[in-house]
């Protein structure tokens, strides 16, 4: 296939990469979180599927290596956005079904293996088209478009959910369809929109003249080689101890956002319906989170990551306070944005620095695809570890203990920051 030597225009693709990144992961929290909490499934399931769901994102390093070493990463990118449009239809046809929790779990693990996929030969692709400086410049970018991902799903989709369980005549989009039926055909007009940027990726997506394999001379296929580099690093454990702790009490968070909103006050929630949840956390929270990844990426590449890793962890961790206090005072709907859209954008100014550091610490490898899937995959076993059991530590503690444990383990992400080693000089060197 040929290749295009021409100067890649980020503009022109990087957006749209990282909206279908988004979608397919936000649909599987949309469907084990959101839906399940709709159709009354206590908080324990929703914490435990909604956390199980995300091992494949997890173990995508078990089988990176064959995007490294097999065929292109554009290949592997078409290919596997093909994969993620059919989970996410299975997952609209099993929102409906009567035995709707096995078989939304089951299109759920479908889409996130499809989904974690994608996200290795995406990642790996973004490496080869763009050069360092845009790499810096574009990843507050590229998060924010992937949470614009999250937009279409858990604004967009969880919102026109609601709408359509509505009495006609109340709203436009009001139907009077049942929850599951709205929430089979809020989920199958995502997929429609996936399908379209799906087509404008396989379409536009330049073909970096550098996207082949990466064997050695022999053929042989160096996976001990590419495992041995990556732990072969100054300070290791310290780097591991950051990729595993730093977002761990945001993973914690996350998952019981939406049965914080969405339970009745008696039971310690704020007794939101889905319409607003679709439009405080899914649409207010996520332009927040916009607002907080852009101008993150921006200040990362003017001033350089070990000058601005502090102030980011603090502006991620210090926002968590805020749902200790909705949690004790139970505030209504205009607060809770507030309190939504400030611990959001906090959390996107902050997360920029995380992704910036593990960017850094696979594109000095031979193997920057697989390295960066497994950063990206101990990530995930920290969002797992962290997740898994948040829905029973809600149940046992109630929401305001919860949120206020959940503000303490922040303390030991930023704990690991004086040892991590200034990967941007290492960087800087190689230029």
């Amino acid at each position: 296939m040929p290749t295009d030597s021409r100067p890649a225009r980020p503009w022109t693709f990087v957006p749209g990469l990282y909206v279908l990144q988004g979608m397919p992961y936000f649909a599987v929290q949309a469907a084990s979180n959101t839906f399940l909490t709709a159709m009354g499934a206590p908080p324990s399931v929703v914490g435990r599927w909604s956390s199980d769901l995300t091992l494949p994102w997890m173990l995508k390093p078990l089988w990176s290596p064959l995007i490294d070493l097999y065929g292109t990463k554009r290949r592997w990118l078409v290919g596997a956005s093909c994969a993620v449009l059919l989970g996410m239809l299975g997952v609209a046809w099993a929102t409906g079904r009567e035995s709707y929790l096995e078989w939304t779990v089951a299109a759920c693990l479908m889409l996130a293996f499809a989904s974690a996929t994608y996200d290795v030969a995406c990642d790996g692709y973004y490496m080869l088209a763009l050069g360092k400086r845009e790499q810096e410049a574009f990843v507050g970018v590229r998060n924010a478009c992937y949470r614009l991902g999250r937009i279409l799903v858990t604004g967009g989709v969880v919102a026109l959910a609601g709408e359509l369980q509505r009495t006609p005549g109340e709203h436009p989009l009001a139907r009077g369809f049942a929850r599951a039926e709205a929430w089979g055909t809020a989920f199958a007009i995502g997929a429609a929109v996936y399908a379209a940027g799906a087509i404008a990726i396989a379409l536009f997506a330049p073909r970096p003249v550098a996207d082949g394999s990466v064997r050695g001379a022999s053929g042989s296929i160096p996976i001990g080689a590419m495992l041995r580099e990556y732990a072969d690093r100054p300070r290791f454990a310290a780097i591991l101890a950051f990729l595993l702790l730093y977002r761990f009490a945001e993973s914690m968070l996350t998952p019981m956002i939406s049965p914080f909103l969405l339970r009745a006050r008696e039971t310690g929630g704020l007794g939101l319906i889905e319409t607003q949840v679709g439009w405080i956390y899914g649409t207010i929270g996520v332009v927040a989170l916009l607002v907080g990844g852009i101008s993150g990426g921006w200040l990362v590449s003017r001033l350089g990551l070990a000058r601005m890793l502090w102030p980011m962890a603090l502006a991620m961790h210090a926002p968590n306070l805020l749902y200790a206090w909705a949690a004790h005072a139970q505030p209504g709907p205009v607060a809770t944005s507030c309190v939504v859209g400030i611990e959001q954008l906090g959390y996107g100014f902050g997360f920029s620095a995380y992704m910036v550091f593990v960017l850094q610490l696979a594109r000095t490898s031979r193997f920057a695809t697989t390295h960066y899937a497994i950063s990206t995959g101990i990530m995930g076993l920290s969002a797992w570890l962290a997740g898994r059991w948040s829905g029973t530590l809600v149940e046992t503690l109630g929401f305001e203990r919860f949120f206020w444990l959940v503000c303490a383990l922040g303390v030991a992400g930023l704990a690991t920051l004086p040892f991590i080693p200034r990967l941007e000089d290492r960087t800087a060197q190689t230029r």
